[in-house]
């Protein structure tokens, strides 16, 4: 992506040199002799590099720079300045601004500050982008299951993630999409680029076009200024289109247009931009059917599903409960500073039971809340909602001691191990296949739960 510079200098021949100068080192460059101008061509335009002289006879370069911070505390703004100015300039440096140059100076001398001004721009935007990545993740769950569509799923993944491919994950609401989404880039070519998620259903027609091909200044009502949108945001790295079955079949043209010539214009605009992203979609939707009702382009499907993957419901991976509930007591232990260690026999049985119709999300949800309602370090069936889950205490053959953590853990292991030998009829290098470890892992787990 070629790096957009804004030069303001109102001596012309200074001006124009510089103008000549940035161009030849492969930036693009816009000159204006004004801060009114300057700050004109901030509206319509989002820079990386702003470079300014300090004394105007209008607005000054300090309250170029003021104005500048109100709306985007992290651009880049290098200072311009003469020998008497100096303290003005340290002035603008203790308002946000890169750093100054005395006139006079060698080109070079500049152009090595811009450099690390731009250099330092793109790694404070990257250090938010990893932190906002990083407490995404924390908020969602990194336990993949042991059912064997989901160990299918990640076969496929692992086999394509060095590819450009675009990918579709279908599944119910809460299976998981967004983690997949995240693990897919993670494991990517792409890992060191941003993940940038919109989505779909959740803006109106216009917003939507704005949040991801960005927009002019005056595109709309409210677009005081202009915005790169999420696809030029996402430049060397993933685009992750969420409920992608929600979007209007005006944007799908312009989705598809852009995916095809792998460029996009901004609302309001009239140049195009080169993009290089990865497309991720998903959908709680079936999208064959809106496509035979005409809601959903046809083309538009083909082109974002060169690879589909389908997350089953949880209620038919009965297998990966247990494993999710480990999982999500140890992380609300942490995250609430409880210390629960062991689970009621008849709560384990509920959890087993319960349809789950708002899939791992939903138990998710349920798992924090027994956490935070116990009172010591066991999870008691009056830890859940009575009007939700059934007693099953009153069974036959249902122990009313606690299990630990582990124990609950190792059941579902165990019970997984035995499945994969059934389905694998009991070849041994398949049902490892199937349970996505190694032909010795599985057999030091055989010996250790005694499975013959």
């Amino acid at each position: 992506m070629v790096e957009k510079i804004l030069i303001v200098e109102d001596e012309l021949e200074m001006l124009q040199f510089l103008e000549r100068y940035y161009s030849r080192k492969a930036y693009k460059i816009t000159a204006v002799d004004s801060t009114e101008k300057a700050w004109a061509a901030l509206c319509e335009t989002e820079y990386d590099l702003v470079i300014s002289d300090m004394a105007f006879d209008g607005m000054s370069g300090i309250d170029l720079l003021k104005m500048i911070r109100e709306v985007d505390k992290d651009l880049p703004f290098i200072i311009i300045t003469g020998q008497g100015s100096i303290e003005s300039a340290v002035e603008a440096i203790k308002i946000g601004a890169f750093h100054y140059v005395t006139k006079p100076f060698k080109p070079r001398e500049l152009e090595i500050i811009a450099s690390r001004a731009i250099e330092f721009g793109k790694i404070h935007k990257k250090f938010e982008r990893i932190h906002r990545e990083e407490a995404e993740r924390e908020s969602q769950s990194v336990v993949f299951g042991n059912n064997r569509q989901i160990k299918q799923v990640m076969q496929v993944i692992d086999k394509i993630s060095s590819s450009q491919a675009p990918i579709i994950i279908e599944g119910e609401t809460g299976t998981g999409k967004s983690v997949f989404a995240h693990h897919i880039h993670q494991i990517s070519d792409r890992s060191n680029g941003p993940f940038v998620t919109i989505d779909c259903g959740a803006l109106s027609e216009n917003l939507l076009e704005s949040e991801l091909f960005g927009h002019v200044k005056g595109a709309f009502t409210g677009a005081v200024r202009a915005k790169r949108g999420l696809f030029e945001d996402a430049h060397g790295g993933t685009v992750f289109l969420d409920e992608i079955g929600e979007m209007t079949l005006s944007t799908q043209v312009k989705l598809l247009r852009a995916l095809q010539e792998f460029e996009i214009k901004p609302v309001g605009g009239n140049q195009s931009i080169k993009i290089d992203v990865r497309v991720v979609s998903a959908t709680n939707q079936d999208l064959q059917e809106k496509i035979s009702n005409g809601s959903f382009r046809e083309d538009l499907y083909y082109r974002l599903a060169v690879i589909p993957l389908y997350l089953p419901p949880l209620r038919q991976r009965p297998e990966d409960i247990l494993l999710f509930v480990g999982h999500f007591v140890q992380k609300f232990n942490k995250q609430h500073n409880k210390k629960i260690v062991k689970i009621e026999p008849r709560v384990l049985q509920a959890f087993k039971e319960s349809p789950w119709k708002g899939n791992i999300r939903e138990l998710k949800n349920v798992v924090e809340r027994a956490v935070l309602l116990s009172e010591s370090n066991v999870i008691t069936y009056d830890c859940l909602n009575p009007t939700s889950y059934q007693s099953v205490a009153t069974k036959i053959g249902i122990s009313e001691e606690p299990v630990s953590l582990k124990e609950a853990l190792e059941i579902t292991e165990k019970k997984a191990i035995q499945t994969a030998l059934d389905i694998a009829n009991e070849n041994r290098s398949k049902a490892a296949d199937i349970l996505g470890i190694g032909r010795r892992t599985l057999y030091s787990k055989m010996a250790y739960y005694h499975i013959e």
